[in-house]
């Protein structure tokens, strides 16, 4: 009995050094994969009135560069204050002003998935994407916002060395997070100084012609902001300057920072209601996005005037914002209008009949308005007293030949151009007139 154990304790320990020497040289530690999205490294925040966009773009990969990415969401955070927290503080400082929710991008091998119809709102961000989100300022956050203080260590004594910026700054910081709920690690933050507002402009007037939407508005704090808004011409010297002061008198006077600098511009912002013939259903904004409106024109205006095109049959609506420097003001009253096609078409011109056998045909220049529905043709013989209409329904080109015509019998055309508009046409003029004996 004690040999067959000896036995069986050689063979163990004989067979332990062969598997040891079969598995090969130790190596280091592989760490484990942690799959954490890579930080936020593209944000921006643009202010409209009390209304801020934070624009932002969903992170492709992990923090290794690997793919896919594994993020769940992203969390938007604000914070109020003359400097911002630091960045492992921002969670407990700042406010969740937003949370996106990210959707995992879909295979690029194998079928493609079928696309959701356009109206159906996505179930989150795709990776890579921009999104944007609204932020409304409360007055609560033009306030100074929480400060870390640590219980372990007593608060430090002022120094007179340390000065901290005078006007109060947003901030805006985004974190992503895993599947897991693991935070990814913070990126770049968006910022902007807590300015005044511009007065918001006057109300907007809204008209129409045949071609083009004409708008106009009261200026920016009414006649007497259009006024200091005008550098004053210079004016001559009535006597000889004095020395110039010397000291405290000398110092030039600091702006306010709370008064954005630079002269008004104004931006013109326009909603157009769809159009009822289009059979393409509206696309639908989820809730989690909310981008920025899109101005009328690409650059702010120095006057308080503008044009647009007019789609009759729709509703315009406008409103105008007030901008000095980079800060806009609140939105002026709103203003909608529904433009209504009563503007008929210019008269054809260049009718010209030519006669041959068995006939007259007519030509003429065709007319060049987009909404034109056709032309009808005017008829009158010799004798009779006014012009009867020779087409039942308009021809669509400007052309027409008449063989409803007696040999040796004179007539007189005339034609006129009708447009698209329901359920009653505008009608032109009369071209002008022509006459021609039948053969």
């Amino acid at each position: 009995m004690i040999i067959a154990v000896r036995c069986l304790c050689a063979w163990l320990a004989l067979a332990a050094g062969l598997l040891g020497a079969g598995c090969g040289k130790k190596g280091a530690p592989i760490a484990p994969i942690v799959r954490i999205p890579a930080a936020v490294d593209t944000i921006a925040a643009s202010r409209l009135g009390n209304d801020v966009y934070v624009t932002l773009t969903v992170p492709a990969t992990n923090i290794d560069g690997s793919v896919p990415v594994d993020i769940a969401r992203i969390d938007v955070y604000g914070y109020t204050g003359r400097l911002a927290p630091a960045l492992a503080q921002w969670a407990g400082l700042g406010d969740v002003v937003a949370s996106i929710p990210v959707s995992p991008r879909p295979p690029t091998n194998g079928p493609a998935p079928a696309p959701p119809p356009p109206s159906a709102a996505p179930d989150g961000a795709l990776p890579g994407t921009p999104v944007a989100v609204l932020d409304t300022l409360t007055p609560e956050e033009f306030l100074q916002g929480r400060v870390f203080v640590d219980p372990r260590r007593p608060a430090p004594a002022p120094t007179p060395e340390v000065v901290l910026p005078s006007a109060m700054r947003r901030f805006y910081l985004a974190i992503p997070f895993s599947s897991r709920g693991r935070p990814g690690p913070p990126g770049a933050r968006a910022e902007f100084v807590l300015t005044a507002l511009p007065d918001p402009p006057g109300e907007v007037r809204a008209s129409y012609t045949a071609t083009a939407m004409s708008l106009s508005w009261e200026p920016s704090g009414g006649l007497l902001g259009f006024l200091l808004d005008r550098a004053l011409p210079a004016e001559p010297i009535p006597f000889l300057p004095g020395p110039k002061p010397t000291g405290a008198a000398a110092a030039t006077p600091v702006a306010d920072a709370s008064i954005p600098p630079g002269p008004t511009t104004y931006t013109v912002y326009r909603e157009l209601a769809p159009d009822p013939l289009q059979l393409a259903p509206a696309v639908t904004i989820p809730a989690w996005s909310t981008p920025p409106p899109t101005p009328l024109g690409p650059t702010p205006l120095s006057t308080t005037s503008a044009s647009d095109q007019v789609a009759f049959g729709r509703t315009h609506c406008y409103v105008v914002r007030a901008q000095r420097g980079a800060v806009l003001s609140e939105p002026s009253t709103r203003t909608c209008t529904t433009p209504v096609d009563i503007f008929p078409p210019a008269p054809p011109v260049g009718l010209a009949a030519v006669p041959s056998e068995g006939g007259i045909s007519l030509i003429w220049e065709p007319n060049g308005e987009l909404d034109i529905g056709g032309y009808l043709i005017l008829r009158r013989e010799a004798g009779d007293a006014t012009l009867r209409q020779l087409t039942s329904t308009p021809i669509t080109e400007a052309r027409y030949r008449d063989i409803d015509v007696r040999p040796g019998t004179r007539y007189t055309y005339s034609v006129v151009a009708v447009d698209s508009q329901l359920p009653l046409p505008n009608v032109s003029a009369e071209s002008e007139r022509v006459e021609e004996t039948a053969r």
